[in-house]
């Protein structure tokens, strides 16, 4: 009787220790993503690890390596994310379950690594060939993040506008309308710094011609001072020395903002405004400049009478 009592206690404990080296391996890839919806990114890392190095459920093991290059991501870990989703890519083509998915996570992984043109090569394969995955949108929009990122503004500006067009319940439609408002923003911002090299170009071969053409008329006037006649006063008093002392002070001026445009690093509206009073004040020393080679202009047209009247 002792005999027979040990050996089906033996058994009953062959039997429960093999029930307990066995998992429900599905059940443990369904917490492992639980883990992951709910934001425990390194829990699902954790069992999503296990997963890979014990199961046996072939369908399971498969799945997590797409779902541990999925928790890599959010948490940053780009290469060990980039290591798993290549695996799963390479291998799974055929029966993945979320191979879809994952040749469009591709193209969001290498934007996040900087990899823009890369990311644009990526996802332009994901929504060509798989026109009709919920995802399609977001691969779009991930498009136009690239181009915006590589400065091609107009070009994202059109993948941007094709989420708003043709996925109106896309969760992608508010951040292209509000990425479409910075485009906006960009242009004129660039407009406005072609316009400012333009009027910086344009005021400095203006400014040189008044100088030269300023030095020619004094020229021309020392020159007829010293053949004859009264000279030809120009003092602190003339209106021609003022303009000349506002023009410095102008001048002054427009070195002083060029200083805070300069060590300026935000695109406030206090910068654009004070690109704008640059501008404004380039096109006012002009003007005070033509308006002083007028003055001299004026007095030696007077000269030249006052000595035909010798």
């Amino acid at each position: 009787m002792n005999k027979f009592f040990w050996i089906i206690l033996f058994i009953i404990a062959i039997g429960s220790s093999g029930s307990a080296s066995t998992k429900d391996w599905k059940r443990e890839e369904s917490k492992a993503r639980d883990l992951y919806n709910s934001g425990k990114f390194d829990e699902a890392v954790i069992l999503l690890r296990e997963i890979i190095l014990s199961s046996d459920n072939d369908v399971v093991k498969r799945e997590s390596y797409f779902w541990i290059s999925m928790t890599y991501m959010n948490i940053g870990k780009l290469a060990q994310a980039e290591t798993n989703l290549e695996y799963y890519l390479s291998n799974f083509s055929k029966n993945g379950q979320n191979y879809g998915e994952a040749v469009y996570q591709k193209g969001r992984l290498l934007f996040l690594q900087e990899e823009y043109e890369l990311s644009i090569k990526q996802l332009s394969i994901f929504v060509n060939e798989y026109q009709n995955h919920p995802l399609v949108s977001n691969g779009y929009y991930w498009i136009g993040e690239s181009l915006y990122a590589l400065g091609q503004f107009e070009d994202s500006e059109f993948y941007f506008n094709i989420v708003l067009s043709k996925y109106k319940k896309s969760n992608k439609h508010e951040a292209s309308t509000y990425k479409l408002r910075l485009i906006e923003h960009k242009k004129s911002e660039l407009a406005l710094q072609n316009l400012l090299k333009w009027s910086q170009e344009e005021y400095l071969e203006k400014l040189s011609q008044f100088r030269i053409k300023e030095k020619s008329l004094l020229q021309v006037i020392n020159e007829l001072e010293k053949n004859g006649g009264a000279p030809i006063k120009i003092n602190e008093t003339d209106e021609y020395k003022k303009l000349l002392a506002e023009n410095d002070i102008l001048q002054n001026r427009i070195n002083e903002l060029e200083q805070s445009i300069n060590s300026s690093k935000d695109a406030s509206s206090d910068l654009y405004n004070q690109k704008m009073e640059q501008m404004r004040l380039r096109e006012e020393i002009l003007r005070k400049q033509e308006e002083a080679l007028r003055l001299l202009d004026i007095k030696l047209r007077e000269k030249e009478k006052e000595l035909e009247n010798l």
